[in-house]
């Protein structure tokens, strides 16, 4: 989970969760409770797994 960015650029955009978690259906829901508001989330964000679309590995949140 990433906080939003303080100049518009993903670069700067602080690290708010960080963990591993295993994905076992096609759909999964993952709920995280933590201190900041969430800005954007991701599947792989640093691209470290084979992808051959990385730039669909973060989306927008929505918090509740």
């Amino acid at each position: 989970m990433f906080g939003k960015s303080l100049t518009g650029e993903g670069a700067d955009q602080p690290v708010l969760y960080l963990e591993r978690h295993r994905i076992t259906e096609a759909e999964p829901t993952i709920t995280v409770t933590m201190e900041g508001e969430s800005y954007e989330a991701g599947f792989d964000p640093y691209n470290k797994l084979i992808d051959r679309v990385s730039g669909d590995n973060r989306k927008r949140v929505s918090t509740e």
